[in-house]
């Protein structure tokens, strides 16, 4: 949803409204940067209990097609092949000079790829993707307006997630996802996050059941004192995870910040 001044609203936006969230433009949307509890005591929750983020403003590209691992190969740089169903991986699209275009997350599934991007760069990603296709047959698809998207980030993250659903999330491993439900909701769950603390996100296909999942969620967080929270940067400082684009962008490479180790040079582009 797009509001008169131009900026894009999340399926959760009305509920960060009545929470009293305090919401600013961030990379087109509009998104809460605190909630009444405040931010310190935010980054605390996250730290020692559960918070659960608004995270569906990122981007999500969908690839499908006999080709989808040489293309997406092509455009990324890490090495898709390495990758097995239900496994997620840490990439990089690049220019031609090997600077970065984003950082990003490839998903594999039994008939597909996803690329997760980050959401001030979802158009710039876009066009980058599409204008490599050429001679590849795959079918792209820019699914990120269908996408709702929470994380549940924390200590107690994986006791909350669960009692919410059968998948079995002691043996999922970090950046490994597992498709079923949660709280009666169709979706996949990942294995990743953005704060360096054990947790997941939630891919609901179905955006308007986000209201749904957010309600549940934080009704059976309730024993581990849940509170949703802002994006506050310590914590991925912390954790030495880097953001593009103060971290990363157009004017450094991956040897530059430590991330060298993304880019396979013996895999096949095509």
């Amino acid at each position: 949803m797009t509001t008169t001044v131009g900026l894009k609203r999340t399926p959760f936006y009305d509920l960060h409204v009545s929470l009293g969230a305090k919401m600013v433009p961030f990379a087109g949307f509009e998104m809460p940067v605190q909630y009444p509890t405040g931010i310190t005591r935010e980054h605390e929750i996250v730290r020692t209990g559960i918070g659960v983020f608004d995270v569906s403003h990122m981007g999500e590209f969908e690839i499908t097609g006999p080709d989808r691992n040489a293309f997406v190969n092509r455009v990324t740089c890490n090495d898709v092949g390495a990758l097995r169903e239900g496994q997620a991986q840490y990439s990089a699209i690049l220019t031609e000079d090997g600077t970065f275009v984003d950082d990003c997350l490839v998903y594999r599934f039994d008939d597909r790829l996803m690329m997760v991007v980050n959401a001030s760069n979802i158009e710039k990603d876009w066009s980058h993707v599409v204008n490599r296709k050429a001679g590849i047959n795959v079918r792209l698809k820019n699914i990120s307006d269908e996408v709702a998207l929470l994380a549940v980030q924390g200590p107690e993250a994986q006791a909350l997630m669960q009692s919410l659903t059968k998948l079995n999330l002691a043996t999922l491993g970090y950046y490994h996802f597992d498709t079923g439900q949660v709280a009666g909701i169709e979706c996949f769950v990942s294995r990743t996050g953005y704060t360096g603390e054990d947790g997941f996100e939630i891919y609901l296909r179905d955006h308007t059941k986000g209201d749904a999942l957010w309600d549940r969620v934080l009704e059976a967080g309730k024993p581990f004192n849940i509170r949703p929270t802002g994006p506050v940067e310590a914590r991925r400082i912390e954790a030495g995870i880097l953001n593009y684009p103060s971290d990363i962008n157009l004017d450094t490479n991956p040897y530059e910040v430590g991330l060298g180790w993304l880019v396979d040079e013996a895999k096949k582009a095509d």
